[in-house]
């Protein structure tokens, strides 16, 4: 109101200004507690935090039947997450109210998970809830104590099972693919070459001339070119998934083109030593065989000759016995 008298000090202020004049003050009342009411929301908002959410949980059943029956169920794991297994076994003879059950990883009775089960509608169920992250992929057993009847759960990364045992053999100067395949879809695929305890990335941009990569989903292919002797070696593929990578591996043999003809060399090689060693022995053996031949002739003779000249002797004895006569 004082602004109102400063403003017309001619005479009382009429009551339409003064009307006009508080709504004014009124309006800017409340424009500013409509600014408090937002800042003060605002400071609740950054500082109160909102209650977590529950976690996803996925769950796996398996349903062992009878005395000491084992099952094994193979789960692929893409991605860290809750993960709720479940064992209902059923068919037990006489129905006990009750029975124990336990859980292992790996082999190993996991701590404080042994429990009491009750018996429902003539079945036993035993679960138990995991956080499954990379270092907890393994095998999970559901164990019932008194009939060791147990469910295994494997729980790892897709696993590629098209591995090779022999290695690839190529030859120097030619291309060849190697392929890794998968069930399951990775987020990317990577390869590496082996070199002794550690693994080299390929990188296909930095060397254009020596290798090639498709990816095609859940198949990928390494083309190598121009090979060399240095290219032999093992090669890694590594699908990469959330939790944890797959890899499989190959080896690849680079021959020159002469490796398939040294059995032959080695053949022709023992086949010449062969003939040469049998062609010495018959050499070494030969003027053996003539010397003992030319003795043979020469005893013959003198064995003639000493033949006749005793025939003659005697006969000029006969001859020389008649002519006294």
């Amino acid at each position: 109101m004082a602004a109102v008298r400063r403003g017309c000090p001619c005479g009382p202020a009429s009551p339409q200004s003064s009307s006009t004049t508080l709504q004014a003050d009124m309006a800017k009342y409340m424009a500013k507690t409509v600014l408090l009411l937002l800042f003060c929301q605002g400071i609740h908002a950054d500082t109160t935090t909102s209650p977590e959410s529950d976690p996803v949980v996925t769950t796996r059943k398996a349903a062992p039947k009878g005395q000491g029956q084992v099952i094994i169920e193979e789960l692929a794991i893409l991605t860290p997450q809750y993960i709720e297994l479940l064992c209902n076994l059923t068919d037990i003879p006489n129905n006990p109210p009750y029975m124990t059950g336990y859980w292992t990883k790996d082999g190993k009775e996991i701590e404080n998970s042994e429990e009491t089960i009750n018996r429902n509608n003539a079945q036993y169920i035993l679960k138990k809830t995991f956080s499954i992250q990379a270092r907890d992929l393994g095998n999970y057993s559901c164990v019932f104590r008194e009939n060791d009847a147990r469910v295994t759960f494997v729980l790892q990364v897709p696993v590629m099972k098209d591995k090779r045992d022999k290695p690839v053999v190529s030859y120097i100067g030619d291309s060849v693919v190697l392929v890794c395949k998968l069930k399951h879809m990775p987020n990317t695929w990577n390869w590496y070459k082996a070199n002794n305890t550690e693994k080299e990335l390929i990188n296909v941009t930095a060397d254009p001339l020596k290798y090639k990569i498709l990816l095609n989903g859940n198949e990928t292919k390494l083309t190598v070119l121009n090979l060399t002797e240095a290219q032999s070696g093992k090669y890694i593929c590594s699908a990469e998934f959330d939790i944890k990578a797959s890899e499989s591996q190959v080896e690849l043999k680079v021959l020159s083109y002469t490796e398939p003809l040294k059995p032959f060399v080695a053949i022709v090689a023992e086949v010449l030593l062969l003939v040469t060693l049998i062609c010495l022995w018959e050499k070494c053996s030969k003027p053996k065989h003539s010397s003992s031949t030319a003795d043979d002739v020469y005893s013959e003779q003198t064995s003639k000759l000493t033949h006749d000249e005793s025939n003659g002797v005697e006969n000029n004895t006969t001859r020389q016995r008649k002519l006294e006569h």
